[in-house]
């Protein structure tokens, strides 16, 4: 890990109270970087915030509904004010859901869609202008999966419909950004993990349930943790990936070769 690569950047990640988005949190402040911490819950924010901070880290920490256009100025209004100017954004908020086609419900879509990408879309138009702002040439991440890049017939991804289409949807305006933005030297990115163990894969889950469900379906024959992802991420927003920007890449142990 390149020391201090980060310094005298400002960072927002969603998503930040658990999982790669606190993962990620962890390593651009451990890296220099000054990092406004986005998540729901207010508690769990907080006491992670205070972690990253007891460890010398400079960090912000930000309850916000993503999914809501106004929450994205208002986090954008507050890396501003806190830090003057904003570089790097990792929009990694997302949630699961899954119902075969013929049980959707529009409780079950809005609630996908609004998360998945809402929370991309609106984060962009809000990221972006301040990363322009701030002088340009930043780098913004988007948390897709990879299951956003095929369909898949096992059973352990029976109803995935839905969520797949909304994280094909947040590739796609991706993509648009990416052309967007390139005139003013900002790289937009996503990544596609495979099965990582967060709080989205279900709640009392164990280590050993985790890798009973992923072994099957991934190459390495585990499933991958959020500080396996994190360094990607990072990777992504430093100057060591400049070259790469509109594009989606799997970071998945080898799902997708057997999904």
């Amino acid at each position: 890990m390149a020391a201090k690569r980060f310094e005298g950047r400002v960072a927002v990640v969603t998503g930040a109270s658990s999982g790669m988005g606190l993962a990620t949190a962890a390593q651009l402040a451990a890296e220099g970087a000054k990092v406004v911490m986005v998540a729901r819950t207010k508690d769990k924010l907080e006491a992670a915030a205070a972690d990253i901070k007891a460890k010398g880290g400079d960090v912000l920490a930000v309850a916000a509904d993503v999914s809501k256009d106004a929450a994205n100025k208002e986090i954008v209004d507050a890396a501003l004010s806190a830090y003057g100017k904003l570089h790097i954004a990792f929009l990694n908020a997302g949630t699961y859901g899954g119902a075969p086609v013929d049980q959707v419900t529009e409780e079950l879509f809005d609630k996908i869609f609004d998360v998945n990408v809402k929370s991309v879309a609106f984060g962009l138009k809000h990221v972006l202008p301040a990363i322009e702002k701030s002088g340009g040439g930043g780098s913004v991440i988007i948390n897709s999966s990879g299951m956003a890049l095929r369909a898949t017939a096992n059973p352990a991804f029976a109803g995935g419909g839905l969520y797949s289409a909304s994280k094909a949807a947040a590739d796609m305006v991706m993509k648009y950004a990416a052309i967007e933005a390139s005139k003013h030297k900002t790289r937009v990115n996503s990544i596609a993990p495979g099965i990582v163990q967060t709080a989205i894969m279900g709640e009392g889950m164990t280590d050993e349930s985790y890798n009973a469900f992923a072994a099957p379906v991934s190459l390495v024959g585990r499933v991958g943790t959020p500080e396996e992802i994190a360094p990607f991420v990072c990777f992504l927003a430093s100057d060591e990936a400049t070259f790469i920007t509109g594009s989606v890449h799997e970071v998945d142990g080898g799902w997708g070769l057997k999904a």
